[in-house]
């Protein structure tokens, strides 16, 4: 894939956005962001923008289409800087590299499943881990749910268990092969501490940190293996109204997002591979092996 621009300033912001998220050198941006526009380096990218007709911007196409152009750039940018592709997905979620689409959660979870689909978790073959498929039992009956492993005991993922148990009768493999999903529980806030100078670390329902709000409203990704220190806890909804029970629970916290300026996904996120192919990870395992996973050289700036 080449992106052909009509000139360079979108990739320039781009980079610069890159460096100020992740602290990447900017010459260092600038390859990459060349490299996932299809180009060799950037010398090549500032000299064959003229070379053709521009490429549609973002918001000139349907949405599968900038769903994968985007997934491409995202492994495209972290092949070439050599970081987590869900990194560079948040990097690239703002900088409008290639249109003025405006962001958003939804379009950033189906990236982020693209994402999988290309890397971690290909389509599974049926009743094998990251297969999807449905439950049969009582008070979950219909519930779609991702395989972590098939057997005596059968050990399924949902958007509100991360660690579900059932018969393997009751799980069901759909006659169509059903679409991978992103489970609410890791993203959707469950409430929010409050540290010491006013700022407020969003956490999802496993009390794992996901986001900082600073009083100044900036915002930052915050490392799911962290402890927080804070002087108060808040909830944004009570056990019982799940946002994954309760649709407009679910709206109410992606506004709550919003209002924040929250349109990008957490890195814990990019737990989901590491619960499904390890069968008996708790979350807490999940949030290790992300530690393990990640390049100590990256860092995360503050948006």
């Amino acid at each position: 894939m080449r992106i052909f621009l009509p000139n360079a300033t979108r990739p320039k912001k781009a980079a610069k956005h890159v460096t100020r998220l992740l602290g990447v050198p900017l010459a260092q941006s600038q390859q990459g962001v060349a490299r996932a526009c299809g180009y060799r380096d950037w010398h090549e990218l500032e000299g064959g923008l003229a070379g053709s007709p521009p490429s549609p911007l973002d918001q000139e196409l349907v949405d599968d289409d900038v769903v994968q152009r985007h997934a491409q750039l995202s492994l495209g940018l972290a092949g070439a800087l050599g970081i987590p592709n869900g990194d560079a997905q948040y990097a690239l979620s703002e900088a409008r590299l290639t249109g003025d689409r405006p962001p958003s959660l939804a379009d950033q979870i189906a990236i982020r499943l693209a994402c999988f689909r290309a890397t971690s978790m290909p389509p599974a073959a049926p009743r094998t881990p990251g297969a999807v498929g449905t439950l049969k039992s009582p008070g979950l009956n219909g519930d779609v749910v991702i395989l972590r492993e098939f057997g005596k005991p059968t050990r399924v993922m949902s958007h509100g268990s991360s660690s579900g148990v059932v018969a393997d009768f009751e799980y069901i493999t759909p006659r169509a092969a059903l679409p991978l999903f992103l489970p609410m529980r890791l993203y959707m806030p469950y409430g929010f501490w409050t540290e010491a100078d006013g700022s407020e670390v969003v956490f999802s329902r496993d009390y794992k940190p996901m986001w900082r709000v600073r009083p100044d409203r900036s915002v930052e990704r915050v490392e799911p293996w962290l402890w927080i220190q804070h002087v108060r806890q808040t909830y944004l909804w009570k056990v019982g109204g799940q946002p994954w029970n309760d649709p407009d629970v679910a709206a109410r916290m992606e506004s709550w997002l919003a209002e924040r300026g929250i349109l990008a996904l957490p890195i814990l996120a990019d737990a989901l591979p590491a619960l499904v192919h390890d069968p008996h990870a708790s979350m807490n395992d999940a949030a290790r092996l992300l530690q393990e996973a990640r390049s100590p050289t990256v860092s995360i700036a503050t948006v």
